[in-house]
């Protein structure tokens, strides 16, 4: 088991180059599915959650491989309808587009039900419903989901009970090559849902996205194209919450900032001192103040921050307060920074973070941006931290370790027993 080894106290400082997003990527590989020909995509991030993504394409007979180091290749041509390798789709929340790609593809889905990070309840109702609208038979037994198609399609026009990313994706994905136009309305507006759109788009589909709703004209073929995915947004924020907690000053390369322009607010209000530059910015940090947040859908303060935020809260003046406005039981993190000393009152949906000098400790990471979390509280803490369940964490972010040292970090993995 490996776990990450971090010596807190040092200032941080250097060029840090953020990768693709992870959550554009994922949606883009499987449907991949429903395209013919070579899908070449770039700015791919090295990390667990690709890699897993893309074996289980192989498992159903695809060509799918990274053929340069940020660079994949993939064709579906030879794909058979059923997923060999189970247990990764298990292991994997965005397994669970899936479900749109091959019912579009093949007329029919098996598969285990989606796993991924454990934060409380992410159920999977709204994909269903929405398959549903459209005529599909829908049916969760003995853990696997059931779903076919049903040659009397029964509506085109697809209402989410709630805004998810997830169920607005398969939605797209269902919907891509279907006959007529779907209209899919209150869908999720973050950038890795029109960067999906702008890919199919150049794949050869008529897909518009118009704030609350997205217009589906299905069309008969998809064509292989070369993309590049966005860069990741969240990481681009861990990275700012870590030079605020070491009170640091980084050079962020390959950065989109408008994707993050109200989180760059905040920061500025909380005492970042920022420089926007095309693809890049320049962040520096001497005293911060706090300041209390609730999560939302895009574009309001987004839930995958919200455990680095917490730690950053705790190097500030005053603290501040984190309502979870996504997902209500994302808290489990809280027990590990009152490890270190932390000072932490939870109210329900909220959580109040006072000012903590916090201490090295032996850490769990429960989740991806958990991890994140973590790694981040122990950078700023007195002495040396570990922290364990490392899978987590290198399931979205490349190489943080390489990177995190690369700027003046003491951090180290090291596999253990």
């Amino acid at each position: 088991m490996e776990r990450i080894y971090v010596k807190g106290g040092h200032r941080l400082k250097g060029d840090v180059q953020i990768g693709g997003m992870k959550n554009s990527i994922l949606p883009v590989i499987f449907s991949c599915l429903l395209i013919s020909g070579d899908c070449i995509i770039d700015n791919a991030p090295r990390v667990s959650d690709v890699e897993n993504a893309l074996s289980i394409l192989r498992s159903m007979g695809a060509k799918a491989e990274f053929c340069d180091t940020h660079t994949i290749l993939i064709n579906t041509e030879n794909a058979i309808p059923r997923v060999e390798d189970i247990d990764l789709v298990g292991k994997m929340r965005a397994s669970s587009y899936l479900m749109g790609a091959m019912l579009s593809r093949f007329g029919e889905v098996v598969i285990p039900m989606p796993g991924g990070c454990n934060f409380g309840a992410r159920p999977i109702d709204l994909h269903l419903k929405g398959f549903s609208s459209l005529g599909a038979e829908c049916i969760e037994k003995n853990g696997k989901i059931h779903i076919k198609a049903n040659k009397k399609q029964k509506c085109n026009k697809i209402i989410l009970d709630k805004i998810s990313v997830g169920a607005t994706i398969n939605m797209v994905l269902a919907s891509v090559l279907r006959d007529g136009t779907t209209i899919i309305e209150n869908v999720a507006k973050e950038p890795h849902v029109k960067d999906l759109i702008i890919f199919l788009n150049m794949c050869g589909a008529r897909i518009k996205h118009c704030e609350s709703f997205i217009a589906c004209k299905g069309v008969k073929r998809l064509y292989g194209t070369r993309f590049k995915v966005y860069p990741d947004m969240i990481e681009a924020l861990t990275y700012i919450t870590f030079a605020g907690i070491c009170k640091g000053k980084l050079n962020l390369l390959g950065v989109n900032n408008d994707h993050i322009e109200n989180e760059l607010k905040l920061f500025s209000q909380m005492g970042f001192k920022l420089k926007k530059y095309t693809n890049h910015l320049t962040v520096s940090v001497k005293k911060l103040v706090g300041a209390d947040v609730v999560t939302a859908p895009y574009p309001f303060f987004p839930t995958d921050l919200h455990p680095q935020f917490s730690a950053l809260l705790c190097y500030t003046k005053n603290g501040g307060t984190i309502r979870e406005g996504v997902f209500p039981t994302r808290f489990a993190y809280a027990d590990e920074l009152v490890k270190m000393g932390a000072r932490i009152e939870r109210e329900g949906e909220a959580i109040r973070i006072l000012p903590s000098a916090l201490k090295g400790a032996e850490l769990d990471a429960t989740d991806l941006r958990a991890g994140a979390c973590l790694v981040g509280a122990s950078l700023g803490a007195e002495g040396e931290s570990t922290i364990n369940n490392v899978n987590y964490i290198v399931r979205g972010y490349e190489n943080i370790v390489g990177k995190i040292s690369s700027i003046g970090g003491k951090i180290k993995l090291v596999k253990g027993e």
